[in-house]
């Protein structure tokens, strides 16, 4: 099962921008791309979103993003 973006912004607390940023930035790596047109349509596992957590926690913390991706992936 996969979820839209929407639905894991919801389900973590996570702004969809965030999410879309750090997949662009390559710390998503599993999230799946599905080209609807001229749009790319995110999908996430159940996994992503485990690690969005993960990543949002550490940032919360006080870590930066790279540091919070390194840290998260230790986790998993």
């Amino acid at each position: 099962e996969t979820f839209s973006i929407s639905q894991v912004s919801q389900m973590t607390g996570v702004s969809k921008n965030r999410i879309r940023e750090w997949h662009a930035k390559g710390f998503l790596p599993e999230a799946h791309g599905i080209s609807v047109g001229s749009r790319l349509h995110r999908r996430f596992s159940a996994k992503d979103i485990s690690m969005i957590r993960m990543i949002d926690e550490y940032q919360k913390q006080g870590y930066l993003l790279g540091t919070a991706v390194y840290k998260a992936k230790g986790q998993e």
